[in-house]
């Protein structure tokens, strides 16, 4: 298999859907926002791929989804992809989805998300702030509270969870090395002020593309701000426009300040957690399409 990843606007799809043309192959979409139908524009999402795209438009938005979930799924294409002798090129940004092919993980519990304890955690944050549920996390896992910060309420909610539905610590989840299949590992790296206007002239698009038409569209169709799907950068920050406290410029100004925090996350992710994968210019990608063919695969 070959794997395609980097932070948000480098130009992952497109680089991967070259080198999925050179190799006669299908791709697997690693991202956790595209899995969501009718989530589209603010996902970047691309509904009309030249070749066979696997994992977008998996659940409704109301569909709580987990890696667990993702995994299942997503090793199913792989072996369907390859018992039809294609090559499987796997794209996107999202580290945790990317793990699922190379590393042996525990997550603890079966997977299924017990809805009743994960309510009440969020219930407990409604209610005494992100301070306090950080501090339960603290005494529990200090650890990742130490990796945590306060506001990330997200991943304090999910260590939490760990903890209290298995009873182990998520700081001390296993991950083995162990790739499902030999590989190729591209990581496609932009100059940081290069990249944040890539991401103001992406944002761009998507508000002339009709984001906030799709946002009204989820809301009329009974999706909430408080929903797993509407967590995400591109979505999240509207709920203060509908509320009538917040600009469109400032929606604007935010999806593109939060965007640029999360591509300088997933740069730090991708050099620390993969120091095996080929650096590669996103500037310069399209020339390193064949040399990057001619590479052998680790773990042959």
């Amino acid at each position: 298999m070959i794997i395609v990843g980097g932070a948000t606007a480098t130009g992952k799809s497109a680089f991967a859907e070259k080198l999925a043309g050179e190799a006669g192959g299908e791709l697997i979409s690693a991202d956790s926002m595209q899995i969501y139908s009718g989530m589209d524009i603010g996902t970047a999402k691309d509904t009309a791929p030249k070749l066979p795209l696997h994992m977008t438009d998996v659940v409704s938005p109301k569909t709580p989804f987990t890696v667990v979930d993702y995994k299942n799924a997503a090793l199913k294409c792989l072996s369907d992809i390859k018992m039809r002798g294609k090559e499987a090129v796997i794209v996107g940004g999202t580290g945790f989805y990317i793990d699922v092919f190379l590393y042996e993980l525990s997550y603890g519990g079966n997977g299924k998300r017990d809805e009743v304890l994960y309510s009440a955690l969020k219930e407990e944050l409604a209610r005494f702030g992100a301070r306090h549920m950080h501090e339960r996390l603290t005494a529990v896992d200090p650890l990742s509270a130490e990796k945590i910060h306060f506001n990330n309420t997200v991943r304090v909610l999910r260590a939490l969870y760990i903890f209290e539905s298995s009873g182990k610590r998520a700081s001390e989840q296993s991950a083995v090395f162990k790739p499902v299949e030999p590989f190729k590992f591209f990581v496609l790296h932009s100059e940081r002020n290069k990249l944040r206007q890539k991401i103001a002239s992406r944002v761009d698009r998507m508000l002339e593309a009709g984001l906030q038409r799709e946002v009204e569209a989820l809301l009329s169709d009974g999706v909430t701000f408080d929903m797993q799907s509407m967590q995400g950068i591109g979505y999240k920050e509207w709920r203060g426009f509908f509320e009538g406290k917040i600009s469109l410029d400032e929606v604007r100004e935010t999806i593109i300040k939060n965007t640029c925090a999360y591509a300088k996350r997933q740069e730090t992710w991708f050099n620390n957690r993969y120091k095996f994968a080929v650096g590669i210019d996103a500037d310069k990608a399209d020339e390193c399409i064949c040399s990057c063919m001619e590479l052998t695969y680790i773990g042959n």
